[in-house]
């Protein structure tokens, strides 16, 4: 009685063209593990700023059209200005009173640039005066961790992250390269949005917004605005949830999305290349030992079999040590990259992890062509000296 075919033999007794192909699975599975790691932590850091923040805090940035005022309609400067002033004091007041809306103010705004892995993201810095400080932090859930409250003129909290991805401390000049020694940072806050805020210096700041306390439920500003009878032009600027996810999506989503998928692609078509060339090649080195096994009474069947007994070793081999390493690389990624850098990711995904395990199952089907292409070639010693 002739034994099971073992898919263990040619394993052992060819570990040189064994080591290639599960060196190129792991280092292909690595490679894109990596990357992913790399991009995605764009995206996570951005979120904070532009999902988190909205939450808690919109801005609206409105000229005198929004509210019905024409400077034609007034002889001089000073009545238009009154009218105008009237006018978003009464919408100010308007949106303290709408529910879902804590506070709202009008106030100076400076913005501050968040730099991640690919590309950049700006976000606003409200400045007020320090009594309402303390009020704003509440509203956001942000803690004073570090230094002290703001007191003086250009004095500005920032968010623990914030400082990192800037490579801040304590008492450096906030945006120094925009407004010079105008900012001074006298504290470390931490919260969810990565707030920061700050007490204006003169007028140094990227213009007034009307700064809204919202929540959740509130987070159509321009929906807000729109039914207190605010008409909206395209000089008008409002930064709410759906704005900021707006933006996100085309500038940082759309992006990061299509640079994976190309770089997704082009390491995959790499890697079946590879595997291909090299697995049909040792797979015809061995059709006379396919034609041994025929000859001595082993079926077609029993040798695709042992074949993809093997074949699920290499690829097992392949993925393990490819799950091992890019686990290895993306904890170091993690701790010398990401994290020193004020920068939001993590070292498990679970969806390039399961993403990948299918690319490798397509690239086993794919095999099954060359694999029966051969077993058609398989013949008995007798017919192939015949």
């Amino acid at each position: 009685m002739k034994s099971k075919l073992s898919a263990w033999t040619y394993v052992k007794n060819n570990k040189r063209t064994v080591a290639v192909l599960v060196t190129a699975l792991a280092l292909s599975f690595m490679a894109m593990y990596a990357v992913y790691v790399l991009l995605i932590t764009t995206t996570e850091s951005f979120e904070a700023v532009i999902v988190e923040m909205p939450k808690k805090v919109s801005y609206a940035d409105l000229g005198n059209q929004a509210y019905g005022v024409l400077r034609d309609d007034y002889e001089t400067y000073e009545e238009f200005k009154a009218v105008y002033d009237a006018k978003q004091e009464e919408l100010i007041e308007n949106l303290r009173e709408h529910a879902g809306i804590d506070d709202a103010l009008n106030t100076q705004v400076i913005r501050n640039t968040y730099q991640s892995v690919m590309g950049s993201y700006s976000f606003e810095v409200p400045l007020m005066e320090p009594e309402r400080i303390p009020g704003f932090l509440e509203h956001v859930d942000a803690k004073l961790i570090d230094g002290a409250m703001p007191k003086e003129a250009g004095e500005v909290l920032i968010d623990e992250t914030i400082m990192k991805n800037g490579s801040y401390k304590i008492g450096d000049w906030f945006q120094k390269d925009w407004f010079g020694e105008t900012f001074r940072i006298v504290g470390s806050i931490r919260s969810k949005g990565l707030f920061s805020v700050g007490v204006p210096n003169g007028f140094s700041n990227n213009g007034w917004y009307i700064v809204v306390y919202n929540d959740e439920t509130t987070t159509d500003l321009i929906g807000i605005l729109r039914d207190m009878g605010i008409q909206l032009g395209d000089e008008d600027e409002v930064l709410d949830a759906k704005e900021y996810y707006k933006a996100y999506r085309k500038d940082v989503g759309e992006v990061i999305d299509s640079v994976l998928v190309t770089l997704f692609v082009i390491v995959m078509v790499f890697l079946a290349i590879l595997v291909l060339v090299t697995y049909v090649s040792f797979m015809r080195n061995r059709v006379r030992e396919y034609c041994l096994y025929a000859s001595i009474g082993y079926g077609r069947g029993e040798i695709y079999d042992m074949m993809l007994r093997e074949m699920a070793i290499l690829f097992g081999f392949g993925t393990a040590a490819g799950l091992l390493i890019s686990l290895g690389m993306a904890w170091v990624i993690h701790g010398f990259i990401i994290e020193p850098k004020g920068l939001i990711g993590h070292v498990v995904y679970g969806e390039q992890i399961f993403r990948i395990l299918g690319t490798y199952l397509f690239l086993m089907g794919v095999l099954q062509i060359p694999v029966l292409f051969i077993l058609q070639r398989i013949r008995t010693i007798d017919a192939i000296e015949d």
